[in-house]
């Protein structure tokens, strides 16, 4: 009888083929190649260890191809397989939480939602099901709060029929119909009655697929929340189908387990050292974008003017995949690469412009911590500044060398970050001396926010449908704006390819819709240029980051290209 023998290689290629939702991957494929990013990778590290195999996301993010990547790849030990921490009590208030305290306004109305296709044969009693198995899995999803202490509770106390609510409708509502129940839904949650997730279920009659709007306070769910929570549905319905008790993959690390990690992490000596790195990024102050600073009593989110672009998947897809590899850098690069390109042709802004931005926060401190599969808002909000001087040459728009000048600059700023921003919430919010000299620095003028990349199945049950978008930051009435103006950006497969859909939110008095609009339709330009640059002989932006070479520092670097230029 012949031995069958499941290799690393052969584990990571059917891992990846399935969060990739292609038919088959092969070992000389590369990561990046394939369209992934930092929140894919977080994903594949957490399905590699389900499958037995221990990875970090530096492990996944910098090898070249799945060859390397199962090469570094170890077994996971019995040890690394105990059971979940149950989660239970109460939550240290993490960066994120200590922000939105800050920041004012109703937390309790502070949402994220998006709308999924259900099943033709699903009944109010099979929702019911699939529902509480969600809501006993996760703990942050029984959050409620205790003379202002976040806590949360055991299994079984937040029940479905509580959460649900069932709309028969006929579909012609379309938009506006979820639109209005979404928006009644964020009325009812309710943190210290512990209402933090609320579902409507579009139920269009027997043997026709409904809808699904699932409003939950943004306390308890980020980007990478939202494809655990709809893989787990979806197992769930499986479940149910099967005549089968849903029982969903554990959680290795619980959101509480995690708070006490940061707590620890914001004392240690590496936090501290990073102190005058953030201060420096700050000392230079932050110049008004638009005609005033925002005012927290007026500039408010619900007042807040929109504009919704998408770039199509002819330009996303090279952008995605060929481009990162051509031009040694990630998707986020790229999108903030062509965003400096546009700030620097943006009337409303000067030569710099400071910027906040989000990561997905999910970092390996300790690497044995596994949140892939953890619900909660882990997101790391962290400074940076542009520096915009000479990017606006005509020659950016064709994909000339000024392209290549705000790579390199990008690639050097954001690769200088210490641990992807992770130590400055950590100052910032959770140690009393750094708190004082970080908090006396100006706001950023500019919120950006990549989501990653959404895979959708055609006519797929449990499955984000992209006609009813995501709202994916979606502040309730009275909550003052972050900023002047923000970006919310997600890529969503879709038959034709990957788009990438864009949010601009800002503030009506301090800018106007033409100018907003100039900007982002800038920035697409850019991100068009970028790809026309890739296809360059010349194109391309190596940063000392990118070599092996340690004692090679970035200027010694641009003296050798400028010499091998003159050569």
């Amino acid at each position: 009888m012949e031995n069958h023998v499941t290799t690393p290689e052969q584990i990571l290629c059917g891992v990846l083929a399935g969060l990739f939702a292609v038919p088959q991957v092969r070992p000389q494929d590369g990561f990046v190649r394939l369209g992934g990013d930092s929140i894919i990778a977080v994903q594949v590290v957490g399905a590699a260890r389900r499958a037995g195999l221990v990875l970090t996301v530096r492990d996944v993010l910098t090898q070249p191809d799945v060859a390397a990547l199962a090469a570094t790849a170890r077994p996971l030990t019995p040890a690394g397989r105990a059971g979940q921490d149950d989660g239970i009590g109460p939550i240290r208030p993490t960066p994120i939480m200590h922000w939105l305290r800050e920041r004012g306004g109703p937390a309790d109305s502070y949402y994220q939602s998006l709308v999924v296709r259900t099943p033709a044969e699903l009944t109010e009693e099979t929702a019911h099901t699939v529902l509480q198995a969600v809501l006993d899995r996760h703990d942050m999803l029984r959050l409620h709060t205790v003379d202002g202490v976040p806590h949360t509770r055991p299994a079984g106390t937040v029940r479905a029929e509580d959460c649900l609510v069932r709309v028969r409708t006929d579909g012609a509502g379309g938009t506006e119909e979820v639109d209005r129940e979404v928006h009644a839904a964020r009325d009812r949650l309710s943190t210290a009655d512990g209402v933090l997730v609320q579902a409507v279920w579009f139920d269009a009659g027997p043997a026709r697929p409904g809808r699904l709007a699932l409003v939950v306070n943004h306390l308890v769910v980020d980007g990478i929340s939202w494809r655990v929570l709809t893989g787990d549905l979806a197992q769930a319905w499986d479940a149910v189908t099967a005549g089968r008790t849903p029982r969903l993959d554990p959680v290795p690390t619980s959101f509480r387990r995690w708070s006490e990690l940061l707590a620890a992490e914001a004392a240690a000596d590496r936090s501290t050292a990073e102190l005058p790195y953030w201060s420096e990024v700050l000392a230079p102050g932050s110049d008004t974008v638009g005609r005033r600073p925002l005012d927290p009593a007026r500039d408010h989110e619900d007042l807040a003017a929109h504009l919704a672009l998408s770039l199509p998947a002819a330009t996303v897809g090279p952008l995605l995949t060929s481009v990162p590899d051509r031009l040694g850098a990630d998707t986020n690069e790229l999108l903030l690469t062509g965003l400096a390109l546009a700030l620097s042709r943006w009337p409303a802004c000067g030569p710099s412009v400071l910027a906040d931005l989000e990561g997905h926060g999910r970092e390996e401190i300790p690497a044995e911590a596994d949140l892939s599969r953890t619900v909660g808002w882990f997101t790391t909000l962290f400074p940076t500044r542009f520096a915009l001087d000479g990017l606006d040459a005509p020659d950016a728009a064709h994909g000339g060398p000024t392209v290549a000048l705000a790579l390199r600059r990008v690639k050097e700023q954001l690769r200088a970050i210490p641990r992807k921003g992770l130590g400055y919430g950590l100052l910032r919010h959770l140690d009393p001396h750094a708190r004082r000299a970080l908090a006396a620095a100006g706001p950023a003028q500019l919120g950006f926010n990549y989501l990653g990349r959404f895979g959708a199945a055609a006519d797929a049950d449990w499955q984000l449908l992209p006609e009813y978008g995501a709202r994916l930051d979606a502040p309730g009435p009275g909550m003052p704006m972050a900023h002047p103006v923000e970006i919310t950006a997600f890529v969503l497969d879709t038959a034709d390819g990957p788009v990438l859909h864009a949010d601009w939110a800002w503030a009506p008095g301090v800018l106007d819709e033409p100018q907003v609009r100039a900007l982002a339709d800038t920035w697409f330009r850019m991100l068009t240029a970028l790809v026309a640059h890739a296809d360059r002989p010349d194109a391309g932006a190596v940063v000392a980051a990118d070599l092996t070479l340690s004692t090679i520092d970035q200027d010694e670097l641009d003296d050798l290209a400028a010499a091998l230029d003159v050569l």
